[in-house]
């Protein structure tokens, strides 16, 4: 499995809630087909396959839906695409062919499938880090669909990571606290729960971190970067998901380093780490900023209970994105770096 895919099968972060939308089977065979197609996970012949059904039967009660798919299809096949969490210009394509077909759901004016359309116009701009294009999309379902039980938990919790992205607090709270109260049950309640927590040290200082030892670097703080934009990355030799988001992460370090972006990556002594196996370790992995040995301080410090974990500190040392690195945008570091250490944030 290819870095995208695995990416894509992540449960944690942004989830595909939408594939197993459509019937299961039915007495059409090439309905049938492209729904085999799919569940194959062969998404652009998929997409091809609802597309030429749909031209086929454009009088069908399952006319909308068949656009529906399409699209799904097509965005499924654009985050396949997707490397090193950045869209390519082949997921860009797959991106764009999808808006097309959730554009005509919309036109078509049918009713069961119009929520879902427009909530994946947004998922689909939050792919492509166009920010307030997704607001924009999921604040429609929220305004406009208010009685829908499945989209409008799914939209509140994806524009809540969206002003997360956009460094905006205050909504993000609003977002969170308005799907606590009314989906106290809902599939993200967990998370929601999580995100809350988190947000409590939004705009206030940085907890500092403390050292056991250094795996990698020269002793430093949190509070020697003040006025740097400030990563502080919680990783582990055992985890998992720790090593299929390493190629980003390394990524992400080499893109934003010239920038003057500090980096502190943070480990403990779980299942056996010791600094001699954590030195080691990203030294084979070629991690090249800072590593500390921390009794779990911090992250209890950060409520950093998941693996892997990634903490943005602004210029000020104020926290402000607290998050798994999955659901990090380009755009989120960029208006960190933009900001002016000596003005308060406004949001």
């Amino acid at each position: 499995m290819n870095f995208a895919r695995q990416m894509l099968a992540l449960a944690v972060g942004f989830t595909l809630p939408l594939v197993g939308f459509a019937k299961a089977q039915s007495a059409d065979p090439a309905w049938d087909a492209a729904i085999a197609l799919k569940q194959k996970s062969a998404y652009a012949e998929a997409a091809v396959a609802f597309d030429a059904w749909t031209k086929a039967n454009p009088t069908a009660p399952r006319f909308a839906e068949g656009l529906t798919e399409s699209g799904v299809c097509w965005f499924s096949n654009g985050r396949a695409q997707v490397k090193l969490l950045r869209a390519t210009p082949e997921s860009t394509a797959s991106f764009e062919k999808a808006l097309g077909y959730f554009d005509q759901v919309l036109a078509t004016k049918a009713t069961p499938y119009l929520a879902r359309a427009r909530y994946m116009r947004g998922s689909t701009k939050f792919f492509t880090d166009d920010m307030p294009g997704a607001e924009t999309e999921y604040s429609i379902v929220i305004d406009k669909w208010r009685a829908d039980a499945k989209y409008l938990p799914r939209a509140l919790e994806k524009r809540a990571l969206v002003r997360r992205n956009r460094l905006d607090t205050a909504g993000a709270f609003s977002d969170l606290t308005r799907y606590a109260t009314e989906f106290p049950m809902g599939e993200e309640a967990k998370s929601v729960k999580v995100y809350l927590e988190h947000l409590k040290l939004f705009g206030r200082p940085a907890p500092e971190v403390t050292a056991k030892a250094w795996v990698q670097g020269e002793p430093t703080t949190i509070a020697a970067h003040k006025g740097d934009v400030v990563i502080l990355y919680f990783f582990a030799s055992w985890c998992e998901r720790c090593e299929q988001v390493r190629p980003f992460i390394l990524d992400l370090h080499d893109r934003f380093e010239s920038f003057g972006v500090k980096w502190i990556g943070i480990v403990d002594e779980s299942q056996k780490q010791t600094v001699d196996s954590m030195r080691a370790f990203v030294g084979v992995n070629k991690i090249r900023f800072p590593v500390v040995m921390n009794s779990g301080q911090a992250a209890l410090a950060y409520g950093a209970g998941g693996l892997p974990a990634m903490v943005l500190i602004d210029r000020a040392g104020n926290v402000r994105w607290n998050d798994n690195p999955n659901n990090l945008m380009d755009s989120t570091i960029e208006a960190l770096l933009a900001e002016d250490p000596l003005q308060p944030a406004t949001k």
